[in-house]
């Protein structure tokens, strides 16, 4: 009888370590889509210097902005885009610098656990060009 129980009670720890390895992976595999989403954002708006329209969640995949793009590549959460411009003191001329925040949704509602994980990223200085009303935040 003494080996039943030791063994049944080193399943349940077994068991125990495995979900906690796949909920583990299912947040890095989840961080690693938002991070390529943001990416993604960060690479349009450089590509464009800042004139593509953010668009609102409600656009379709494949339409001509960034919540279209992201739908495109299966990204439903929230994106948030913010820019900074400054001048330069040296000619004189304006810069600009668009900050990006994606957010991971991590939910297990079965222990009640909501998780959300910003990922923020920002562009390289953009020289010679103001900031597109629709992204400045103050």
């Amino acid at each position: 009888m003494r080996e039943a129980v030791g063994g049944s009670i080193l399943f349940y720890i077994i068991l125990g370590f495995l979900a906690i390895f796949i909920v583990f992976i299912a947040l890095i595999m989840n961080y690693a889509a938002c991070y390529r989403a943001s990416n993604y954002v960060l690479t349009m708006l450089e590509r464009t210097e800042g004139q593509v329209a953010l668009g609102t969640k409600s656009d379709k995949a494949g339409d001509n902005t960034l919540y279209g793009a992201l739908k495109e590549r299966k990204y439903y959460n929230d994106l948030k885009v913010c820019c900074y411009e400054y001048n330069n003191s040296s000619d004189g001329k304006i810069s600009s610098v668009y900050k990006i925040e994606t957010v991971v949704n991590f939910d297990l509602p079965m222990i009640g656990v909501s998780l959300k994980l910003p990922i923020r990223n920002e562009t390289k200085t953009i020289y010679g060009t103001s900031c597109n009303p629709s992204y400045v935040c103050r």
